[in-house]
């Protein structure tokens, strides 16, 4: 088993994508996922955690504006963004539904398990994930009523509750784990890094239920609605990480990664029996972008974050250098 979790851990960002492939091609597994999918979020949200260091936190205190401007623009940036969007392009009442829930949905649980696949800051993605979450059931009805019109009928108070329980049960129970064998883990980083992985293997298997029916259905506006939400979440990342770029290019991408990696399954949950054919459909080719595009920029991200490193240390090495050639 220690074998299996440190090679899914070594190989996260595509064993995700198989579990989306292998959901997506044998729509038996992927029914028989679907009932696990809260499961799976708890398994891969704890995972992260295994690999969360509390004392990094303590490192972010002092950033703590800088987090706090990270959490406001992928909370409601990204959303204002996408609203306008809609206003100037008028994809029809369908699709718009689709686009406008997709963004008012706050930063993903799986945005702990990407930034630990990618190695990109743990503590901003867990920040926007627990803060997003708790605020995102009193923020979610009141701008779908402005901007969309939509009354939402929820229980802030009890639909918060339900969320921060899921977040904060993973964490008490990797801080009980960390005590009972805090060597092993210690030990095994990779291993702890494979268990969110298969989590999530079984969350993007889940996540697919339907989706082949809907592909040979409607194959064209499937394949352009897949197209559309790789669009829109890379588009999210990128301007993420632009706008936070001084920050330091592995905060820069954490930021883009909260903007653009979203709680879909939120916005099926809000939006109940009221969600339209167009917007499910769409909703459920944004799951197949979220749970693929970390593998699809694995390398792109891995090489930024190097020659940042590189060019970080080069002055200290011309200085050590100059150093030497004095008497």
């Amino acid at each position: 088993m220690k074998r299996l979790l440190r090679w899914a851990g070594q190989n996260g960002a595509l064993v995700v994508i198989a579990g989306v492939v292998i959901g997506l091609c044998i729509p038996a597994l992927s029914e028989l996922a679907r009932p696990y999918l809260a499961v799976a979020i708890f398994i891969f949200t704890f995972g992260s955690f295994l690999k969360f260091d509390a004392r990094a936190i303590g490192g972010e205190v002092a950033n703590m504006k800088r987090n706090i401007l990270m959490v406001l623009w992928a909370t409601f940036g990204v959303p204002a963004i996408i609203f306008l969007i809609i206003v100037i392009a008028r994809p029809g009442p369908e699709l718009s539904q689709g686009l406008l829930f997709w963004a008012l949905a706050p930063a993903s649980p799986a945005c702990v398990a990407f930034a630990a696949i990618l190695r990109l800051n743990i503590p901003i993605a867990l920040l926007a994930t627990v803060l997003g979450t708790a605020a995102a059931p009193f923020y979610i009805p009141v701008l779908a009523l402005l901007l969309g019109g939509y009354h939402l009928d929820i229980d802030p108070i009890a639909t918060s509750f339900e969320l921060v329980l899921l977040v904060g049960g993973a964490f008490l129970a990797s801080v009980a784990a960390k005590r009972l064998a805090s060597a092993f883990i210690g030990e095994n980083p990779e291993a702890m890094t494979g268990i969110a992985v298969l989590a999530m293997f079984l969350a993007g298997m889940g996540s697919m239920r339907g989706m082949q029916a809907h592909l040979l259905a409607q194959p064209q506006t499937s394949l352009a609605f897949v197209l559309l939400a790789y669009a829109l979440l890379f588009g999210a990342e990128l301007a993420g990480t632009f706008l936070f770029w001084r920050y330091g290019r592995a905060a820069a991408l954490t930021a883009g990664l909260i903007s653009g990696t979203r709680t879909i399954t939120l916005a099926w949950v809000v939006l109940g029996d009221k969600v339209l054919p167009l917007a499910d459909l769409f909703l459920a080719t944004g799951m197949v972008a979220k749970y693929t595009a970390p593998g699809l920029t694995k390398w792109l991200l891995a090489r930024i974050i190097a020659s940042g490193e590189t060019l970080s240390s080069a002055p200290a090495q011309r200085s050590s250098s100059a150093g030497s050639l004095q008497p």
